[in-house]
């Protein structure tokens, strides 16, 4: 076989093979991350393990910090009819009824900075681990679309690719790909222009014209083996180009359903469970969605490659040799879920704090501004879960029922600890102007 043959025609090579994406690596917490969820065969049990095991690390604070918030409760409660007289007394006067609460709970041993700085330190910790994790389903989402670009890209040199490796004769002038593949040569250009971002693979007619005959191709278009040798290199090509395209759309598409990182009714966890959302997505959603695990970004020229390597599953599917109906990724269950959830926490954490709530103002604007919490709060939950993935949705919904057994579990005991405290006289304390500590009253 003669290689300047196809070194010499310009019309002999294949030229949308797409480029490859580059990303960025993980931190040491990412790596962290993605050791425990991909540890798990299902991608969003590992999502839930994960969670989990974040939770109980941040335990040990959560419990001292509910412990503070419960002692205080009861004394606030215990204090009320002070309280009370305090609010008429300074109804007018926001500043002096301030100070004398900050008094009152001094003089009574309550001091917000013991639950407060707790939480500080989990929101911390929450905050630096959730990035990472944000950070690694960007990395995970771009890893499984290099899994179905590598995949049209191997379907295309599988059909079509000339291996060099196999011709020693070629000189170092020409430009080859880490695997020994033609990139480019002074004969063959990859495009009228200089854009040199997808790779030009040239054919080679002998492989193509075996692989055609054994998947009935040649039949298909009712052509033989022998019309094909004969035809103008032209006509050639058209038949090639649109085998290897097909071939390749498909290729990544079996990729992407053997591999998809679905969970429960949700069909790609990397995208919001959404009716408005496909599974994959258009090309400016996907750059959005992995734009910090993508190093610098995409370009737009990169949208070609991403409409090629996507194709099946942005139209109608491809399946199994089967075509598809489109395919959404979800019903809004995550995000109901997500908001149904928090409304159900904040509700039972201000039932708790009641009493601090109402107390803690001299107009108790306090209340009310816990009430709007009580809105607020889910409604921004509902916001994230829709905007973000559902592998967002899956942990915020986990974090939230764990928070919500704990919360249950912890306010039993506490109401037994404290109970025991009071029947001692333990825990309703005053400190007089020479620092000994006496008992002022007991809880009813």
């Amino acid at each position: 076989m003669d290689i300047s043959n196809f070194l010499n025609v310009s019309t002999n090579f294949i030229d949308f093979a797409v480029e490859k994406i580059s990303s960025g690596g993980l931190n040491w917490i990412g790596k962290v991350i993605q050791a425990i969820i991909e540890g798990v065969s299902i991608t969003g049990l590992g999502i839930v393990l994960f969670t989990l095991a974040l939770k109980t690390l941040v335990l040990p604070l959560d419990i001292y910090s509910r412990y503070k918030a419960k002692k205080q409760s009861l004394l606030m409660k215990a204090m009320r009819p002070q309280m009370e007289k305090l609010q008429k007394q300074y109804a007018n006067d926001k500043q002096m009824y301030n100070q004398k609460v900050m008094e009152l709970q001094k003089a009574h041993g309550i001091s917000m900075f013991g639950a407060c700085i707790p939480m500080i330190v989990s929101l911390v910790i929450f905050m630096v681990v959730f990035s990472a994790f944000s950070t690694y389903s960007q990395y995970a989402n771009l890893q499984s679309y290099k899994g179905m670009e590598e995949s049209y890209n191997a379907s295309v040199s599988r059909y079509v690719l000339c291996d060099l490796k196999d011709y020693p004769t070629l000189t170092d002038e020409n430009t080859l790909n880490a695997d020994g593949f033609l990139i480019r040569t002074e004969d063959v250009t990859l495009r009228p222009s200089s854009d040199n971002t997808k790779y030009a693979y040239v054919v080679d007619f002998d492989r193509f014209e075996k692989t055609a005959v054994d998947s009935n191709y040649f039949a298909q278009q009712e052509v033989t083996a022998e019309q094909f040798k004969s035809m103008p290199e032209n006509e050639k090509m058209v038949l090639v180009r649109n085998f290897v395209r097909e071939g390749a759309r498909r290729a990544s598409a079996d990729y992407y359903r053997a591999h998809k990182d679905s969970f429960l009714w949700v069909k790609n966890i990397w995208y919001p469970d959404s009716l408005l959302n496909k599974e994959v997505p258009k090309f400016s959603d996907f750059s959005s969605a992995i734009s910090r695990a993508a190093g610098s970004g995409l370009s737009a020229t990169y949208e070609e490659s991403y409409n090629e390597v996507t194709y099946y599953l942005r139209n109608d599917g491809y399946s199994d040799g089967k075509l598809e109906g489109k395919t959404y990724n979800g019903y809004f269950i995550l995000i109901v879920l997500a908001i149904g959830l928090m409304f159900l926490q904040q509700f039972i954490s201000m039932r708790m704090q009641k009493d601090a709530n109402e107390l803690s103002t001299v107009d108790g604007s306090g209340a009310r501004t816990t009430k709007w919490m009580l809105i607020m709060m889910p409604l921004i939950y509902g916001i994230f879960s829709f905007f973000y993935s559902a592998a967002f949705s899956t942990y915020m919904i986990t974090n939230t029922i764990y928070s919500l057994i704990m919360t249950l579990i912890l306010n039993k005991i506490m109401n037994v600890v404290f109970a025991r405290k009071e029947a001692r006289g333990e825990l309703f304390k005053t400190k007089n102007k020479t620092n000994k500590t006496y008992n002022r009253k007991r809880l009813k």
